[in-house]
């Protein structure tokens, strides 16, 4: 799928993965992190409203936005991967892939396991966070000013992460079984 593909507003997006419980699931945790956008901007504008208005600015905007970047990112990256929007090198794959579609077939596999082994080191890695900080109760802010709790911004991490991970090993499916239709009916 090239970058034109990809963003023409004319178009309804397309996507090619069937729709199922797992693409309901994490189309909803996308549409939770659009949910969490507009919640910042509202936040944000609050903010510089309270501060122009009334010279009272909101305690933790600061600290909320950088935990919700962090949040969005993860909720969103599943389905990014899901429905073919994530960033890549178009210029190389897309040539190649229509050039030699076996191989090309099996170069974004190999691609999608890099992809499988990225996003299972940060769920793996998260795990542990989670767990102490709801142990420990961690939190973000300053004591007394303003404070919220970290163990939800890394169970989101853990799971978007993890489901990423799914996510890849769905395309890599796709990609090397495809790779071998593509033997079958002849193509390089």
């Amino acid at each position: 799928m090239s970058y034109e593909a990809n963003t023409d507003l004319e178009e309804a997006p397309v996507s090619s993965a069937p729709s199922s419980p797992f693409g309901h699931l994490i189309d909803g945790l996308n549409g939770l992190g659009s949910i969490v956008i507009a919640l910042v901007m509202v936040l944000m504008c609050a903010d510089v409203f309270m501060r122009n208005a009334f010279n009272q600015p909101i305690d933790g905007v600061a600290e909320l936005v950088a935990a919700s970047i962090i949040v969005i990112v993860f909720l969103q990256l599943p389905a990014t991967l899901r429905h073919g929007r994530m960033s890549r090198a178009d210029l190389f794959i897309d040539p190649f892939v229509a050039k030699r579609p076996r191989a090309g077939m099996r170069l974004r596999a190999l691609f999608s396991l890099g992809g499988i082994f990225a996003c299972g080191v940060i769920a793996y890695a998260t795990w542990p966070l989670f767990q102490r900080a709801w142990a420990n109760n961690e939190f973000f802010g300053i004591e007394g000013v303003f404070t919220f709790p970290t163990w939800p911004m890394r169970i989101v991490v853990f799971v978007g992460a993890a489901l990423a991970a799914l996510q890849y090993a769905l395309l890599a499916w796709q990609d090397w079984r495809d790779a071998g239709r593509a033997q079958g009916a002849g193509h390089e």
